[in-house]
């Protein structure tokens, strides 16, 4: 549970600070939840899976081992960004979104994304460290 907390803290800094720059609360909650989404993917989808709460036992799941190596991979989430971004240039092309609504969407991803390249900093280099050195 230390590693939560410290996601938690880390990701209300980096709100409180985007929003002392931005002052936009959407992009605060965004930077937000993109430091807790690795690991809220990696146990609420193992958690629903096996309907359960008890960490301890979810961690032993070789669904849990899944998305723990889907959610710490880099490459992953920024695969998924451009194709957000993609998906998202299409509809503007077509029109079904306009210009202004999808640069609004576009920075929240951004944002987004930023806080889940500072969820994998922190674990690389505080929480987990052992595992990548």
């Amino acid at each position: 549970m230390a590693g939560g907390v410290v996601h938690i803290s880390i990701g209300i800094l980096c709100a409180v600070a985007i929003h002392m720059i931005h002052f936009r609360w959407e992009y605060s909650y965004a930077i937000f939840i993109g430091n807790l989404l690795p690991d809220a993917m990696k146990f609420g989808l193992t958690a629903i899976k096996q309907q359960t709460l008890d960490i301890f036992y979810v961690q032993r799941d070789s669904f849990y081992s899944f998305w723990s190596l889907n959610t710490s991979d880099w490459s992953n989430w920024f695969s998924l960004g451009f194709f957000v971004l993609a998906v998202g240039l299409f509809l503007y092309h077509y029109h079904v979104i306009k210009k202004k609504r999808l640069e609004e969407y576009s920075e929240l991803y951004g944002f987004l994304l930023a806080g889940i390249l500072i969820h994998l900093v922190i674990d690389i280099f505080v929480i987990e460290k052992g595992v990548w050195w």
